[in-house]
């Protein structure tokens, strides 16, 4: 594994390609807690402040006050990374094979933190390149112009000369506003719709639950479909179906299928608490089926696409527990503890940067043309070879033996390069944001 002062030149010159800050100062002191993360492999101040580099023997509480001075920067706001988030995330990660880009619009709760992030989807996990933090409970009427307002943030930030992209997201976000605002950006989409929401078909207005008992188990159909009513509606198609549940060899053993039936029976019981009023038999009834509103002309496109969307699931599960629960980057416990949203912002800058440059390694770790003394390493550290990107990233940077050290060098160096090379992306230098306070250490 390479030492923080091997590994600090290497993640300088990353965000220096990236320009991650204006002036050479500012990024060369962001790159400080950028290393500490990739080397502590935590986001918890504890961790970040023991692997901050130094050349002297520094007390703990110096190494918190460097690594407040350190986040209290605007540099960490998505206002100013989103353009420099895009711009990394299209040249590190290309379109997939039907030359299309998805992005991925969902939430994490981290206390009484809702953290909103629209990610690229690349193999199965999702980059961030915009967030917005809200207070849980959501503030009233605040919900609706987040969301739009982070679609907006990352259109703004778009390369000119790019394919548009295609957003997918699960039932909590359809409204008319976010379609209405996606038409207007050309972008095409993919969201799950509710049983309650209505929609016209056919010339009639109908309730997305009335039509699942006309619908074919084990199979899809797609019928136009405008979202909304009069001259604001937006056309589209509707997707139904319930596709024939298929288990992976490999969660089909004993414990596998425990998980899964311990999983049913607690969203059974969650359904059964849910508008008390109501049938309990009718909700569980249609949280089987799937109904999707999309720009897609068929349901084999549109169920591709939403698809895409559970890569963000597991970035999350990447950022708090990881893939047993105590390999992650602890960003549930140390947001939950913070005060201000804007701390919270500056924390998930954080986290974006750590993840684009760890996946990255990841991906050239797992690629077909990796060299051969990678690839006799890489198949020490799974039988089976399902990693993510993300895990092999951790696995590498980590990897005690030292045999990748010369490999992670050159790769994150190919990675600035290739950057540096990236579209050009509009950029905006946001106003300066509130000072981060962060809580006493444990």
């Amino acid at each position: 594994m390479l030492s923080p002062n091997e590994l600090y030149p290497l993640v300088l010159g990353c965000l220096q390609a990236l320009g991650a800050a204006p002036q050479a100062t500012a990024t060369a002191a962001l790159a400080h807690p950028v290393t500490a993360l990739l080397t502590a492999q935590s986001l918890r101040p504890s961790a970040l402040m023991r692997a901050l580099l130094s050349p002297d023997g520094v007390p703990a509480r110096q190494r918190y006050k460097r690594l407040r001075r350190a986040l209290d920067r605007r540099w960490l706001t998505p206002a100013w990374l989103t353009p420099r988030l895009v711009r990394a995330a299209l040249a590190l990660a290309p379109p997939g094979r039907a030359g299309l880009t998805h992005l991925a619009l969902d939430s994490v709760r981290c206390g009484r933190w809702e953290i909103y992030t629209v990610g690229l989807v690349w193999h199965g996990r999702a980059l961030p390149v915009a967030w917005a933090v809200l207070p849980y409970p959501l503030p009233k009427g605040r919900f609706g112009p987040t969301v739009e307002a982070l679609v907006r943030a990352v259109a703004a930030a778009w390369p000119g000369g790019h394919a548009a992209p295609h957003l997918v997201a699960d039932r909590a976000f359809p409204s008319l506003r976010l379609f209405r605002a996606l038409r207007r950006l050309g972008w095409g989409f993919t969201v799950r719709v509710r049983a309650t929401d209505g929609v016209r078909v056919g010339g009639a207005r109908r309730v997305v639950r009335d039509l699942l008992a006309a619908a074919c188990p084990g199979g899809w159909t797609a019928r136009p479909a405008t979202f909304g009513s009069g001259p604001t509606a937006v056309p589209g198609t509707l997707v139904i179906g319930r596709g024939l549940e298929v288990i992976p060899a490999h969660q089909a053993g004993p414990a596998s299928l425990r998980e899964r039936g311990r999983r049913r029976a607690g969203r059974e019981r969650h359904l059964a608490t849910k508008k008390a009023g109501r049938s309990g038999d009718g909700l569980r009834a249609a949280d089987r089926w799937v109904a999707l509103f999309t720009t897609h002309p068929g349901w084999r496109a549109a169920t591709t696409s939403y698809g895409r969307r559970w890569a963000i699931e597991g970035s999350y599960r990447d950022a708090q527990g990881g893939w047993d629960g105590r390999h992650g980057w602890d960003l549930e416990p140390t947001a939950a503890r913070l005060r201000a949203a804007g701390e919270v912002e500056a924390l998930v800058g954080l986290w974006a940067l750590g993840a684009l440059l760890q996946s990255y390694l990841g991906d050239r770790a797992g690629a077909a043309d990796a060299p051969t003394a990678v690839r006799a390493v890489v198949a020490q550290w799974t039988t089976t070879g399902r990693l993510s990107v993300w895990a092999r990233g951790k696995l590498a940077l980590v990897e005690p033996s030292g045999r990748l050290r010369a490999w992670l060098a050159e790769t994150l160096a190919d990675g600035a390069r290739c950057i540096a090379a990236g579209p050009i992306c509009p950029t905006a230098v946001p106003a300066a944001v509130d000072p981060i306070t962060w809580p006493e250490a444990a």
